[in-house]
């Protein structure tokens, strides 16, 4: 377990949905554990797979950067 995990939970990710291409922000721990996000503009709903967890990372920073661009291009499974 990295002892950073605690603090990245919480922390917000920009994301870009894919149906409106609108960036919203959400928490990280809602994308790493495949919960529902919500666009806000659209309503469109999606999961986020295959982000990973931090300890897989170097680095919080290096974590986030990962996150951020998994959910620029998503791959994601529509509700």
């Amino acid at each position: 377990m990295n002892p950073h995990q605690h603090e990245v939970e919480n922390t917000r990710v920009r994301v870009r949905c894919p149906e409106c291409r609108s960036h919203f922000h959400e928490r990280v721990y809602r994308i790493a554990s495949g919960e529902r996000v919500v666009c806000p503009s659209c309503r469109c709903e999606m999961r986020y797979y295959g982000v990973g967890y931090i300890h897989e990372h170097e680095s919080v920073a290096a974590y986030l950067h990962h996150v951020e661009e998994r959910t620029n291009h998503p791959h994601y499974s529509r509700d």
